[in-house]
């Protein structure tokens, strides 16, 4: 089910009042009366989504702000009740009102404790540098001592139900597995733990390998891979580029990839008369990773404009900031586009977003502006200016485009509407929740060729 033209259109003003209080008892009834009225179709779509949104939001903004504070007091040390204020007002802690209440997303203590270095030396148990950190930063070197990096990765990723899944009723289940892109080579599909249905071709916009089977009980689906990543130090020269740029990939792509007025005024502004396309770019790069707070995010489900949500609120993670990237690129015509899928190294896996933009004589390079704001909060410039052109061998590309239909498609709406890092699970009647069931990512083997 696909709601991307309904989410550019708004919700009627006494709807977007209730939500905005955190009264959803009253915003869901206020639906009910709309949708038995004459109104257009792409309305009722749109309220039906915003349903779901709410739903989204009260599973997502979960303590009060006394439980937030005892939870950070019991991690950090002579942390106070007005420092919980100014974490939230800086942006460090997210908040909504449910019911006139402050109330705090589940994330907020993992994202103040992530992005303030004062913080983590304030910790009860003292955080160590990781391996994984260790080892991209000495990739990273390496690169751009000139070295070229290549990677077997070798991964088992799947969903596990929970033992509350309705035992004989069939689950339609689409994992991510990678697909074709310039830095990925030699994808194998290794094992799986279902005879699959189908498997998308290696060029479909968001790859995946699908399962459709009767549940027996704690089922679990898998899918084993092998791919090969391949990346070199690219040096960007403004002086290099060609007069003659393309113009693909500088089109809206709604409902997120949207020209609104905020978002043209702020292109503008940081652009100024910059003509070369790289520049560009990097005037854009430069923007974000300076001036966007990393912020662990609620669903993307419950944004309706992702880069607006960043420009407005000057915070977001690696897929609003990538989003944010993309959509100012294209608005000043540099053609940018969405890779996604999983960070992996040699110690640690999990789901990651960033951009790819186009300038010719080099054609498609990188940008990962949520490392180049890391990079920046740590100090490391040579870093920062590594993450706009270039990347390192350790990222699994399941996604090419934002807001695509699955091959197959889904019968309902997508827990992750915008990209599949994780895998979506359905029964005949609708999606499952996060709580139904738990996603895995294991390192079967990484190292270098």
């Amino acid at each position: 089910m696909n709601y991307q033209k309904a989410l550019v259109v708004e919700t009627p003003n006494d709807v977007k009042n209730a939500v905005a209080y955190g009264d959803f008892e009253k915003a869901i009834e206020l639906i009910d009366i709309y949708m038995t009225r004459k109104i257009p179709a792409i309305l009722k779509e749109r309220l039906q989504y915003e349903k779901d949104r709410i739903r989204r939001l009260k599973g997502n903004y979960i303590y009060t702000f006394e439980e937030a504070y005892q939870m950070a007091k019991s991690k950090i040390k002579d942390f106070t009740r007005e420092e919980l204020k100014t974490m939230m007002n800086e942006r460090y802690a997210d908040w909504i009102y449910i019911d006139g209440e402050v109330m705090l997303i589940s994330s907020f203590l993992d994202n103040i404790i992530k992005v303030n270095s004062d913080i983590k030396e304030r910790l009860f148990e003292e955080s160590v540098k990781s391996k994984a950190s260790e080892c991209l930063v000495k990739t990273v070197n390496e690169m751009l001592n000139g070295e070229e990096k290549k990677y077997f990765i070798h991964l088992k990723t799947g969903i596990r139900l929970n033992s509350n899944a309705r035992i004989g009723e069939t689950v339609k289940v689409h994992l991510p597995i990678p697909r074709n892109a310039q830095q990925i080579k030699n994808i194998k599909i290794i094992n799986t733990s279902h005879e699959p249905k189908a498997i998308a071709s290696v060029d479909y916009p968001q790859r995946t390998i699908y399962f459709e089977e009767k549940i027996t009980g704690e089922d679990v689906f898998t899918v084993e891979y092998s791919y090969e990543n391949h990346v070199k130090y690219t040096n960007l020269d403004p002086k290099l580029v060609s007069d003659k740029q393309p113009t693909f990939y500088t089109e809206e792509w709604p409902p997120h990839i949207r020209f609104t007025p905020l978002l043209c005024e702020l292109a503008r502004e940081i652009v100024g008369k910059e003509t070369n396309p790289l520049l560009k770019a990097r005037k854009i790069y430069d923007y974000i990773t300076k001036n966007v707070q990393y912020s662990f995010m609620p669903q993307y489900a419950v944004l309706t404009n992702v880069p607006e949500y960043c420009a407005y609120n000057l915070k977001g993670d690696c897929g609003v900031q990538a989003l944010l990237f993309i959509t100012l690129c294209r608005i000043v015509g540099v053609p940018s586009r969405w890779q996604s899928g999983l960070y992996t190294n040699p110690y640690y896996v999990g789901c990651h977003d960033w951009a790819e933009f186009y300038i010719e004589p080099y054609g498609w390079v990188f940008a990962d502006v949520s490392f180049g704001g890391g990079a920046v909060r740590s100090g490391d410039t040579n870093r920062w200016n590594f993450y706009f052109g270039n990347l390192e061998p350790f990222r699994m590309v399941a996604n090419s485009e934002v807001n695509y239909e699955f091959s197959p498609a889904k019968d309902h709406l997508r827990y992750d509407p915008c990209d599949n890092q994780l895998g979506e699970i359905e029964y005949t009647d609708r999606f499952l929740y996060s709580n139904e069931y738990e996603s895995f990512m294991d390192i079967v083997d990484i190292h270098e060729i």
